[in-house]
């Protein structure tokens, strides 16, 4: 329907292809007749859509040509403007550069004229007045300063410049003149002295107007050029200084150290003097400025002096106490920001003198140490006596060490502090090797009586002291050193003393050992074999027990601190329980009446050692009856598991085992078998058997029997178990007890100890009679080990006091 060449008879005859369709022409037409309709709406709307485009592009054509008018007519009013108003601009122009030339000329002629009043009243000297014109001057140079290149305005600057250096020169002279006639000038004016002091009179009426006029000519200096005040500082210092120079030259006797107090007192002289004069400017700090440059020279001098003269340790420490006193005193009337008066600083590389002659001094001090009795006289004659039983020269060290301390504090924090803390190092480990080592014993024989106790607690009270101290000294010197140098500080060392405190409680222990020979050797003599029944506590537990509180009555009160005294106790405690339980082995056979007995005297020494604090006047704490009734538990099993019948079933004996032993140790387990002298060819069913019940209990973790179980007897696992061996050594343990004061053990030079490396006291190198090194590891463990079955245990000695038959029952367990 769109093209041009439409033929509307195609689409009729589509339309009307039959006579029936002829009934539906009406609608037909009607349908074409609003289709019409719409087809003249739609033109209508594009021609009127068309129309306004056509108006806008005519209006703008025509805005165009408004617009270009408007810019001629602009372009055409512009010249117009223009050529009307070239004639004003040349008359503004010309204004412009008139008044310019008549403020050269005019500031020029206040050039000539101020220059010219400064030469009419310089020889007045009245430096009020120039000063104020010489500001004005100075202005207008400045002003002139982009007109140089002209001649004329050069030559009168040139003109200017003559007079300031005719002032500078006359202000300078004046100056001189004045510090001549001042009076005050005597101290600094060399040989104008006397004149200076016969013209002091004169000058003294007018002094303050003078000094207000030589106020005003440092001003005009400065104005000048600050060369100038410079010059006239370094003039007035070299001035005032100049005397002080000659009297305490390094040629003369004034110029030694020992007139340095002198050489200060000199000086506050000449301070005082220079505060008087009111010629200079506050802000120059001229003050100031005469300090720093006598600092300079003194410290100059005295660096020259230090080096080419050799200084005793007195002169050098009593002429550095002066050196600072001075500079507090200076620093606290002149505080100034940033930086403080410094001339001691120069005493520093020297200081090492006077470590040298403390060197000297300690060791004399030494010499009188090692030929001084180290017991307090008291406990000489009686031990009971009520005194600390301390080292007395341990006491006056440390009062030496604090005592230079404090004395160099006063001097420095710097390097000198360092070399302090080497040299109390050094005598530090001298006290150790020359007094307190050699009073060790030497061999473990010689451990015995009154004295030893007396010797032994003495080196652990001393170096327990010891120990206390040099933390403190580490301290203090730490707090004390200047930060700079506190990675360079040497720390004393104190571990040295606690191994002495470590070797002191092992020697103690030793003698306890020495003391207990004979009764082991009673016990050993007993036929145990033979016992037909229990009697009451053996003799030699008898003896055991009163060598044992007659001993601590005497080694308890002497041990200062109490947490030693506990750690002695603890020891002693170990020492029984294995001692008796390496033992053992010894008795042959281990009958029932025999283990009954030994069960007796065991709990007899439990109660003994459960005693031991009351012995040092102290209460028994919980953890110490903890720590006694766990060893001796351990034993009491021990004793009790090898009480159990031979002929019993093995599934009872494991059974009895785990109730009393208990542990997962077949080693432990083997021991306990080896004891009862069960042969070698039955102990494979035991051991079978054993393993059976362990892995039955391992299948069955989380059931509750026996908890007891998982934890092995630490006593029965460091016990030896050396009976394979017996043959070749059949000596009682007593009689061959081992001793800890080889030579090695008594080098206390070494540091090496794993056992003081953490600062705390380790365990002593004492060690039960044939125990094995594992002793260390049974220290460790043994405080671990809980209290389980203390109650049941209870109930076991009642029930095998009452009638041993019933013990291993079932129903009764």
């Amino acid at each position: 329907m769109d093209s041009y060449d439409y033929d509307p008879v195609t689409h009729i005859n589509d339309i009307f292809d039959t006579p029936e369709t002829l009934n539906h022409l009406p609608q037909a037409l009607s349908h074409i007749h609003q289709y019409k309709l719409q087809l003249n709406g739609r033109i209508n709307t594009l021609k009127s859509e068309y129309d306004s485009s056509t108006e806008i592009d005519n209006d703008i054509k025509q805005l165009v040509t408004n617009i270009k008018d408007v810019k001629d007519s602009a372009n055409s009013t512009k010249s117009t403007i223009a050529s009307m108003t070239s004639s004003i601009q040349k008359l503004d122009s010309c204004k412009k550069n008139l008044v310019l030339s008549m403020t050269v000329f005019k500031r020029l002629q206040m050039l000539v004229n101020v220059n010219n009043d400064l030469k009419e009243i310089l020889p007045t000297r009245n430096y009020e007045e120039i000063y104020q014109r010489l500001g004005v001057m100075k202005e207008l140079l400045q002003f002139f300063q982009p007109y140089k290149s002209i001649d004329l305005i050069n030559e009168i600057n040139l003109m200017t410049m003559f007079t300031q250096n005719k002032l500078v020169d006359d202000i300078f002279l004046d100056f001189e003149e004045f510090l001549k006639r001042d009076s005050r000038g005597g101290g600094g004016g060399g040989g104008g002295g006397g004149g200076g002091g016969g013209g002091g009179g004169g000058g003294g009426g007018s002094g303050s107007k003078s000094e207000q006029n030589l106020l005003y000519g440092a001003k005009t200096l400065e104005m000048i050029d600050d060369k100038n005040k410079t010059k006239l500082l370094n003039w007035f210092h070299n001035l005032q200084l100049r005397d002080l120079k000659n009297i305490f030259s390094q040629s003369d006797e004034a110029g030694s150290i020992e007139n340095l107090g002198r050489r200060f007192i000199y000086f506050n002289k000449i301070l005082d003097e220079v505060k008087q004069y009111a010629i200079f400017p506050q802000d120059w700090n001229v003050t100031m400025d005469i300090i720093d440059e006598f600092c300079k020279i003194t410290k100059s001098d005295l660096a020259s002096t230090l080096q080419n003269k050799k200084i005793d340790s007195g002169t050098l420490l009593d002429n550095l106490t002066k050196t600072i006193e001075f500079e507090k005193k200076l620093n606290a009337e002149y505080p100034r920001d940033g930086s403080e008066f410094n001339i001691s600083s120069v005493f520093e590389p020297y200081l090492s003198i006077w470590i040298q002659e403390q060197d000297k001094m300690l060791s004399a001090k030494f010499l009188e140490f090692a030929s001084t009795s180290q017991l307090p006289s008291e406990l000489a004659k009686d031990i009971t006596a009520n005194v600390p039983n301390i080292s007395i020269t341990s006491t006056e060290l440390f009062k030496v060490y604090h005592k230079l301390l404090s004395q160099i504090l006063k001097l420095s924090n710097g390097e000198i502090i360092t070399s302090l803390a080497r040299l109390f190092n050094k005598y530090l480990f001298e006290y150790l090797n020359r007094i307190l080592t050699p009073m060790l014993p030497r061999n473990d024989d010689d451990i015995a009586g009154v004295d030893a106790i007396k010797y032994l607690t003495l080196l652990l009270n001393t170096g327990d002291y010891m120990v206390g101290n040099i933390d403190e000294l580490n301290e203090k010197l730490e707090l004390v050193v200047s930060d700079e140098l506190k990675d360079q500080l040497p720390t004393l060392n104190s571990d040295v003393f606690l191994q002495l405190v470590n070797k002191s409680i092992s020697a103690l222990l030793v003698k306890m050992t020495n003391d207990y020979k004979p009764c082991w050797r009673e016990f050993f003599n007993i036929n145990w074999q033979e016992l037909d029944s229990v009697n009451d506590v053996s003799s030699y537990m008898i003896d055991i027990k009163k060598i044992t509180q007659d001993n601590l009555k005497l080694i308890l009160p002497l041990i200062i601190r109490d947490s030693y005294v506990r750690n002695f106790n603890d020891k002693l405690v170990e020492l029984l329980v294995t001692t008796i339980a390496n033992n053992l082995k010894f008795i042959k056979p281990l009958t029932t009446n025999g283990l009954e007995q030994l069960l007796l005297d065991v709990i007899t020494l439990k109660d003994v050692c459960l005693n031991f604090p009351r012995l040092a006047q102290k209460e028994t704490t919980k953890s110490y009856t903890k720590f006694v009734n766990s060893h001796f538990h351990e034993l009491e099993s021990i004793l009790k598991i090898l009480m159990v019948p031979q002929n019993m079933p093995v599934e009872n004996f494991i059974e009895s085992y785990f109730e009393l032993i208990g542990g997962k140790s077949i080693a432990n387990f083997t021991k306990i078998l080896n004891l009862a002298k069960i042969e070698k060819s039955k102990q494979y069913k035991y051991i079978e058997n054993y393993k059976l019940q362990l892995s039955i209990d391992n299948d069955d973790e989380n059931g509750d029997a026996n908890t007891t179980s998982h934890h092995n007897n630490q006593l029965l696992t460091n016990l030896e178990d050396d009976l394979d061996n017996l043959s070749a050594s059949s000596t009682p343990v007593s009689a061959t007890t081992p001793g800890p004061f080889s030579a090695a053990n008594r080098s206390t030079g070494n540091n090496n100890n794993n056992g003081y490396s953490s600062g705390k006291l380790s365990s002593p190198d004492i060690k039960s009679p044939k125990l094995l090194p594992r002793m260390n590891q049974f220290e460790k463990n043994i405080r671990e080990l809980a209290l389980t079955g203390e109650t049941h245990v209870s109930k076991f000695n009642e029930n095998f006091r009452s009638n041993f038959g019933k013990l291993f029952r079932k129903e009764e367990r």
